[in-house]
């Protein structure tokens, strides 16, 4: 597919911590595959440094969950990190990537497509998402098939935001509660997200191909430490109990007819397709 820079004043970085250089090593060789030049690793929040998390946006019941365990704590903030750059540097767009996603061949002009037309959306979801999901009606974006996302998605590996976007989402999460996959895909009225429609990336926990892959990028290494995903607060009853009527609220709507109509005006309901050379 041949190679393509980033455009002028945009960006493309995946987080990744330092110990864990196969994973840097990986990433370096999914986006030669993609053909995407220019994409820059970007060092991790690391829950296991002493003192690292003394200060953050965390704060028990200001978002959808209660409780986060101190490694979701550490990804939100490396992400947010990553925001944070786009705007002091001014980029007009940016591509955040997480250090486990296999791309397809087309990714890389796909993506810079996207950085392109910055004021065209504030997020492109760019990956494979594990459950099944409702999309509005197909659309494009610089040439390149998208569909609205209309709920949250449990995944956000990899996707594009633009310098308008992360500033929005540096304002709403100065204080925050949530994981971050659920947190970037939340509906708001002043939030234009997309869906690419296939997905041209996949975590490697999804991949079919995880077998020819090193261990240490089928497993998360945040994972792994007891200390830094044990003790999660699930806070008091009345918190559980709000999120389960939301939950109803919305399973309600759709079921009501909200689904009918949206198939009636061309959404989509089911799992996301992925490009042809990735397999899920």
């Amino acid at each position: 597919m041949g190679r393509h820079e980033l455009p002028p004043e945009t960006g493309a970085f995946f987080i990744n911590l330092d110990r864990v250089p196969g994973r840097r090593a990986f990433m370096e060789t999914q986006f030669d595959h993609a053909g995407l030049v220019g994409a820059t690793c970007f060092s991790a929040t690391d829950a296991q440094v002493p003192g690292v998390l003394d200060v953050n946006g965390y704060v028990p019941g200001s978002g959808s969950r209660w409780g986060l365990t101190q490694s979701e704590i550490a990804c939100f903030e490396s992400h947010r990190a990553v925001w944070q750059t786009a705007v002091d540097q001014n980029l007009n767009a940016v591509a955040v990537f997480e250090d486990d996603v296999e791309m397809s061949v087309q990714a890389g002009s796909i993506i810079a497509a996207f950085l392109e037309v910055p004021d065209a959306f504030d997020m492109v979801k760019l990956d494979y998402s594990p459950k099944s999901l409702r999309f509005g009606p197909e659309t494009h974006i610089a040439g390149v098939r998208v569909r609205p996302m209309l709920e949250m998605a449990p995944s956000a590996a990899a996707y594009v935001l633009s310098q308008r976007a992360c500033q929005k989402l540096l304002n709403w999460s100065e204080k925050y509660s949530d994981h971050l996959d659920d947190f970037v895909s939340i509906p708001r009225p002043d939030w234009r997200m997309y869906q690419c429609f296939p997905a041209v990336g996949v975590q490697m926990i999804w991949s079919k191909q995880q077998d020819h892959t090193v261990e240490e990028v089928k497993v998360s290494e945040r994972s792994q430490d007891q200390k830094t995903n044990s003790g999660l607060d699930k806070g008091p009853l009345w918190v559980r109990l709000r999120r389960e009527l939301i939950a109803a609220r919305r399973k309600l709507y759709w079921r009501m007819g909200g689904q009918t109509r949206l198939l009636e005006q061309g959404g989509y309901v089911g799992f996301i397709p992925c490009s042809d050379d990735l397999s899920v």
